[in-house]
């Protein structure tokens, strides 16, 4: 059998499971494992590296996920490198999204020789840093006797939805393996488990009012959006549904009372509000976290929890149980499968609940202010565009003021797109490489970003490496950190604004942007040269584009309840 070095063998094993896109910047530490890559080119087949800076690099593989379902590597040296591309790491945890990222890290055999960014214990520590956040998914590589089995333990992991991280002991790594077969495991039949469930949901329900609470786990499954269609309608089930769990409800869904919690619906929050413990919940892939459920235990005297992830983000020790105040059931299988056996059910013996009223068509209540004189009108900006987007597109919302504004002012998801915000870690400017990876992982698609100047400045001198991809960039310029800003007078009423320090300074967007090969276009407060711009996007594929919005920093449209919490 021909041998190979470590590094080869991981990248052949990796290409094998479908992984040969990664991002990143060349460096000391990882020059071994880079020569054996090629540069990036679009359609290409082979490994290859597109290169940019670490911090959107973390996110790549992110948006690479949300747009094909497929995984994809972001790699960086050691040092200030890996805490960068970490960023990205922590959102591919808290979303449960398989990834892969690779660091070298100091080989063991100059541990105490003060080594140049050094990983050991007595520098950065990095091993165990990074087992604090993973304690199942870091593989250190540096014994070729064991190299099989963390690799076949990786994979075992992405199969699972989790990120893995390889830390390559170069020395170690130069040395040679054996080539590793790949042998990917059949999944269980949960044909039984899924009947004994749905027999339970049964007779639980009976002459009790259901609510669905829909999140973004079953994104990728087929049929998803008309499942839970059905599933709402044999139950007669109010549905709400998280920021994400829209890509999950069609818009046409009468039960459909809109978003929760932040930027929520106002009839979604009414009725979700109502949950007492006579009645019952069917979660669909949701995770509850602060932004759905807002550091409320669920009240329903009954729970259901469907969820395809073993120890998914927001389980504790495999269950969901601390996130009830009272009885939980839960299942771990395809989604789709236990959706289409309710479905079943329901049509062979109907589900006998209290039926919910149909949503009415307009699930927001409060009267909305117009901005400020010389602002552009974002309730006007957001449904235009929720109205023109074209079939197929990924639009990402970056932490600013259009991840809690979008939502409640579109109201209803748009069945033609993946709306997206990666809004558990709250890093600001990593939804710029999120859109960068969705459109190297499918470049037929158009993506568009939603992202605040205060965002921007964690990104913008990666501008140029992107101008070719084709990416649509809205950026929301008032010189404000505005989701906090928007809070801040109830959490700090009896501080001046001065010390609210939420102030930027303004930035000409659009010179920074054709500097860096950009187009770049500025909406008119009136919005009188909306339609035009929007006609120049439609026809430019291969250019990225940039259209700053003049936006009024105290124009508030989708409300933040976690203020409450702070």
């Amino acid at each position: 059998m021909v041998k190979q070095d470590g590094f080869k063998t991981l990248i052949d094993y990796l290409s094998l499971l479908g992984i040969d896109s990664y991002a990143g910047v060349t460096g000391g530490g990882v020059v071994h494992y880079l020569k054996y890559l090629t540069p990036y080119q679009p359609a290409q087949q082979a490994a290859s590296l597109f290169t940019i800076s670490e911090y959107p690099a973390g996110f790549i593989p992110l948006g690479h996920y949300l747009a094909t379902g497929k995984v994809s590597a972001a790699i960086a040296t050691t040092g200030a490198a890996t805490k960068l591309l970490s960023c990205g790491l922590s959102d591919a945890k808290l979303h449960d999204i398989p990834s892969v990222y690779i660091f070298p890290v100091s080989t063991i055999l100059h541990t105490e020789d003060s080594a140049l960014q050094d990983s050991s214990v007595y520098g950065s520590n990095i091993v165990q840093q990074l087992l604090a956040e993973f304690p199942q998914q870091v593989f250190l590589l540096d014994n070729p006797f064991t190299f099989a089995n963390q690799l076949e333990l990786a994979k075992q992991s992405l199969l699972s939805r989790k990120p893995v991280i390889f830390l390559l002991d170069n020395e170690k790594m130069a040395l040679p393996v054996n080539h590793l077969p790949v042998n990917i495991a059949d999944p269980q039949d949960k044909t039984a488990e899924i009947a004994e469930f749905v027999q339970l949901l049964q007779e639980t329900v009976k002459d009790r009012r259901v609510l669905l609470l829909v999140g973004e786990a079953g994104l990728h499954e087929p049929k998803i959006r008309q499942l839970t269609t059905a599933v709402s309608q044999a139950l007669q089930a109010a549905t709400v549904w998280s920021m994400n769990g829209g890509n999950c409800v069609e818009s046409s869904n009468p039960y459909g009372y809109g978003y929760i919690s932040f930027g929520g619906n106002d009839q979604a929050l009414d009725i979700w509000a109502s949950v007492n413990q006579e009645d019952v919940v069917l979660c669909i892939g949701i995770t509850p976290d602060e932004y759905t459920t807002d550091l409320k235990k669920i009240p329903a005297g009954d729970v259901f929890f469907i969820t395809g992830i073993e120890n998914a983000y927001g389980q504790i020790r495999g269950s969901y149980q601390h996130s009830v105040q009272h009885q939980l059931h839960q299942i771990c299988a395809s989604v789709s499968q236990v959706l289409e056996a309710v479905v079943t059910a329901g049509k062979e013996a109907p589900f006998s609940t209290q039926a919910c009223p149909v949503a009415p068509e307009n699930l927001n209540n409060r009267q909305l202010l117009a901005p400020q004189r010389g602002y552009a009108d974002m309730v006007e900006v957001y449904q235009r565009l929720y109205h023109w987007w074209q079939p197929n597109s990924v639009v990402i919302s970056d932490v600013c003021l259009a991840y809690k504004d979008y939502q409640y002012v579109t109201q209803r998801p748009n069945e033609l797109i993946t709306y997206f915000a990666f809004y558990r870690g709250s890093a600001m400017g990593g939804a710029f490489g999120a859109a960068v990876g969705a459109k190297l992982a499918a470049p037929d698609k158009r993506v568009y970003l939603f992202s605040g100047d205060g965002c921007f400045r964690l990104y913008g001198g990666s501008l140029n490496e992107a101008k070719d991809l084709g990416i649509v960039l809205f950026l929301l310029d008032n010189h404000t950190y505005s989701i906090v800003a928007q809070g801040l007078p109830a959490i700090l009423p009896s501080v001046e604004p001065e010390r609210f320090h939420d102030r930027l300074d303004g930035i000409d967007y659009g010179k920074m942007a054709e500097a860096s090969g950009w187009l770049s276009y500025s909406l008119l407060a009136d919005l009188s040269n909306f339609e035009e711009i929007l006609a120049e996007i439609a026809q430019t594929k291969h250019r990225s584009i940039l259209v700053t919005i003049p936006v009024d920093p105290e124009q508030v449209l989708g409300q933040n309840p976690r203020v409450r919490n702070l």
